[in-house]
């Protein structure tokens, strides 16, 4: 019996402790590692005696938050006309680079598809028969289907792209019959979670089911 409370216990305890633990590990490191980066700026805006006085009084995140506040100041510049241009500039000097344009690409790809899951470009997570039953695979549905095609098929479409794994930024685009694609009770963000981890997300969360609208 005590032996059975201690097994258990100490696995609570692992499952509190281990995931605690790694995300102080892991934010400790990037806050440091950003800090170090930072030093030179810091010591730039503050001049040598500013840095000192961070080293000397064991501040730490003083990089971490000038960085956040840079970030803040690039969006402010790049929403604007002048930004936009420059910003457009920039992108078309680094697609004629051969390497770095497929790496910004690619990245750029990965942080606009995330983006989109805050619009309503990306509506909601539906469940298709794909590529054929009774297996099924998760769609996103973007919106709704030309008017044009739907006169030819006969029946009210949805235009739902289904993202590949591990790598949701490519793709299949399917018209799928509205009543063919079965609305579930997750969002896109959720949706694309479980599909960049292979499925390995919270699958048993009571979000991941069917719509109480069918």
């Amino acid at each position: 019996m005590f032996k059975k409370a201690f097994k258990k216990n100490l696995i609570a305890g692992l499952l509190v402790t281990i995931p605690a633990g790694l995300t102080y590990m892991v934010l400790s490191f990037v806050i440091t590692r950003v800090d170090r980066a930072m030093a030179p700026v810091i010591k730039g805006i503050f001049g040598p005696q500013g840095l000192q006085l961070m080293e000397e009084s064991n501040i730490p995140g003083m990089g971490f938050l000038l960085l956040a506040l840079f970030i803040i100041g690039v969006g402010l510049f790049g929403t604007n006309f002048i930004g936009k241009k420059i910003v457009d500039m920039g992108e078309n000097f680094l697609h004629k680079i051969p390497v770095v344009r497929v790496i910004y690409t690619s990245i750029k790809k990965v942080v606009d598809t995330l983006s989109l899951t805050e619009t309503a470009s990306f509506q909601k997570m539906v469940l298709i028969t794909y590529p054929r039953e009774p297996l099924k695979t998760l769609g996103i549905v973007c919106c709704e289907t030309p008017s044009g095609i739907e006169d030819v098929v006969g029946e009210k479409m949805l235009n739902v792209f289904v993202p590949t794994s591990p790598n949701p930024t490519t793709g299949f685009l399917f018209m799928v019959p509205e009543k063919d694609a079965v609305p579930m009770k997750m969002s896109v963000e959720e949706g694309l979670k479980m599909i960049i981890s292979f499925g390995m997300t919270n699958t048993e969360s009571p979000k991941i089911s069917r719509s109480s609208k069918d």
